[in-house]
């Protein structure tokens, strides 16, 4: 068990869900923000993206770090994509590669995979294409630089996060309380979701094991965007019947719309499965159960 793990990201909600999955593990966990922070138990250190970060002490690194892409896109807002996720992995990993760390986990996306319908994916299917793909080709290459220092890497393709006080959840369960629930577009894409406890479990799987490349951090049993709203309607007791048409998603969200939430990703987490990794919740039905309790 690596006992040291310094995480980018920490302040976020998935950074402070792993940091006390990890402190309770007994592990020595620090913290790296742009700003100081005092928080029990954890230690902080402050680094801005760009300039020398502190890595004394520290074997394993996890990047959480990332501007949230789950908005209405434009160039402005596509550069700072771009900066936070890829210009910031190289900086971070010339630092990785000067330092102690021996295992190098970053984050990526499902979205590498591009739309592609009914294919059921795989970390050997070949990446896809659009923005969200290209983007997360670059981000990957930049991580995978620091294997060339016999440093072990891991690129967490990561889908639709479900979990309590998160963006995902909290935007889907607003609109289902107010009884606005619906389908987007036809609902028969493809949804790879992953429960917040699967994701953090995934993310210490990948620290502990000899696992190194691409790793889809999602749930065995993907849904069609139909089924989970139908799904979670009957978990909530609401009604779903404000189908969301593509036009209106598209004049809403611009790009965003087509790649993120119109997008088919029939993803498989073969990697996880083939090391034996055990989900908490393999069906959504179970997760939505946990969530709406």
């Amino acid at each position: 068990m690596i006992k040291s793990v310094g995480i980018i990201g920490a302040s976020g909600w998935l950074g402070r869900n792993l940091a006390a999955a990890l402190l309770e593990q007994g592990r020595q966990v620090v913290g790296f923000s742009r700003r100081t922070r005092e928080d029990q138990g954890l230690e902080w250190r402050q680094w801005d993206g760009d300039g020398e970060i502190d890595l004394s002490g520290v074997v394993a690194v996890v990047n959480l770090a990332g501007e949230a892409i789950d908005q209405r896109w434009n160039e402005k807002r596509k550069e700072e994509f771009y900066r936070s996720r890829t210009k910031l992995t190289e900086n971070l990993v010339n630092a990785v590669r000067a330092s102690e760390v021996r295992v190098f986990l970053n984050s990526s996306a499902v979205g590498i995979y591009g739309d592609r319908k009914e294919v059921l994916l795989s970390e050997g299917s070949k990446p896809g294409e659009g923005y969200l793909a290209d983007l997360c080709i670059a981000w990957e290459k930049a991580a995978m630089v620091a294997e060339h220092s016999g440093i072990r890497v891991c690129c967490l393709r990561t889908g639709v996060v479900l979990g309590k006080g998160g963006r995902a959840w909290e935007k889907i369960r607003r609109i289902f309380c107010f009884g606005l629930g619906g389908k987007l577009g036809d609902g028969q894409q493809w949804m790879p979701w992953i429960h917040l406890d699967d994701e953090i479990g995934g993310i210490i799987h990948c620290l502990d094991h000899e696992l190194s490349g691409p790793i889809n951090l999602v749930s065995p049993h993907p849904v069609r965007n139909e089924e989970l709203t139908l799904m979670l309607a009957q978990a909530m007791s609401r009604p779903a019947v404000f189908a969301v048409p593509r036009f209106a998603l598209k004049l809403v969200f611009g790009e965003f719309a087509e790649e993120g939430l119109l997008a088919s990703q029939r993803v498989d987490p073969a990697v996880l499965k083939k090391d034996r990794y055990q989900f908490k919740y393999n069906h959504i039905g179970h997760a939505l159960a946990d969530l709406t309790a």
